[in-house]
């Protein structure tokens, strides 16, 4: 493989995890509108249990699918780093953007998502269950 061809598919990937990044927005939002709904029918009346729970699975759900798809996304420097490294070891020389790119990334091994994503998750994940299992406000 020469290098040409693995930043083609660098790049490729990000085109897909920009996708992937989009439909994770919009499921978060979804699941979030979902806790809102189950909280605040629009009949007026209390959720009951099935409901809540449904709510919750749903939205647990939804954030597990997050975390699985931006532990994928965050695979793709470091594999194209290792590519990029296996390249030079085979004896190719690659460009001096790849040495930098490879010195950026700093590993060769994927991650997975890191602790600010994690907390952001977490926050989102209580915000969901918040909505549909605490008692609302008595004015």
């Amino acid at each position: 493989m020469e290098e040409y061809q693995i930043w083609s598919l660098f790049q490729s990937a990000r085109i897909a995890n920009a996708l992937g990044t989009i439909a994770t927005i919009l499921l978060i939002w979804l699941a979030l509108r979902t806790a809102v709904q189950t909280r605040t029918p629009v009949s007026g009346e209390e959720p009951n249990n099935v409901a809540k729970i449904l709510s919750s699975a749903f939205c647990l759900l939804s954030v597990f699918f997050v975390y699985n798809a931006w532990t994928f996304f965050s695979a793709n420097n470091p594999l194209t780093a290792r590519a990029l490294t296996n390249l030079q070891a085979q004896g190719t020389e690659i460009s001096d953007i790849a040495t930098g790119f490879i010195e950026y990334v700093g590993t060769t091994e994927p991650s997975g998502v890191g602790i600010p994503g994690m907390l952001f998750l977490l926050v989102i994940t209580l915000m969901m269950l918040g909505q549909i299992w605490l008692p609302k406000e008595v004015k």
